[in-house]
């Protein structure tokens, strides 16, 4: 019987705890969004898309902190067990870009439920509340509406390994030190970013310009984590 490598076994146990997350968070949120759409309906009218917010909210915040527990929690027991840190490194950033998919996917399926639920009841389904009417990037299509929320959830996991990472390694001063730049992933996606536009590209470039800066930003933020990772000396609690 051929052995699996040992970033597989990495990368599944780590994925398990993504998903038993995963379903916590959005029964929640079809809870949450169920009982605030219903209330809407009773005292006025429902304008707004209610599902929207877990994408700044939630979703991406989130996953930043489930991202920091594995990076803290699941290194010294894999090292421990004989294990590389090369392996943690690829079956951590594996498990987390999965389970980033999965909760885009997640996200984009329940948006558009509930628009065919406020196509049905005569709501407009608006990313803002008001009279004047603002599209969402769900209008746009699944493509692009896909691409959002992964590209969202990437940066909730990617700056949650590597803030968990410079934690570990450098403590807890420079670690908050460096939140600034840790958490940049994050912070761009979320203010670079809207439901139709990316209005802070400058020069006049084309708005898919800021969301490929953000990949980039994702995708720095992940080598970063494995740059730090790579020879990170191993804390061991004593009992």
């Amino acid at each position: 019987m051929t052995r699996r490598p040992q970033w597989w076994y990495t990368a599944t146990s780590q994925l398990g705890a993504y998903v038993r997350y995963w379903l916590l968070l959005w029964a929640l949120a079809v809870v949450l969004a169920v009982a605030v759409i219903a209330l809407i309906d009773a005292v006025g009218t429902v304008n707004v898309s209610i599902v929207q917010f877990v994408r700044n909210g939630v979703l991406v915040w989130y996953l930043f902190a489930l991202a920091i527990a594995v990076a803290t929690g699941m290194l010294s027991p894999h090292v421990a067990n004989g294990m590389t840190r090369r392996s943690f490194i690829t079956g951590s950033i594996l498990a987390g870009l999965v389970a980033a998919v999965l909760h885009a996917i997640t996200g984009a399926v329940l948006l558009l439920l509930e628009g065919w639920y406020y196509a049905r009841m005569g709501w407009d389904h608006d990313a803002a509340p008001g009279e004047r009417y603002v599209r969402g990037v769900w209008e746009l299509g699944v493509g692009p509406l896909l691409v959002d929320h992964t590209l969202t959830a990437v940066a909730g996991i990617a700056a949650g390994l590597v803030v968990g990472v410079t934690y570990y390694r450098v403590g807890g001063w420079w670690g908050t030190v460096a939140l600034p730049l840790t958490t940049l992933p994050i912070l761009y996606v979320m203010f670079a970013t809207s439901w139709a536009e990316a209005p802070f590209v400058p020069w006049n470039l084309p708005p898919v310009t800021a969301h490929v800066v953000g990949g980039l930003a994702c995708a720095a933020a992940l080598l970063a984590f494995a740059l730090l990772t790579r020879r990170i000396p191993i804390t061991r609690s004593e009992t």
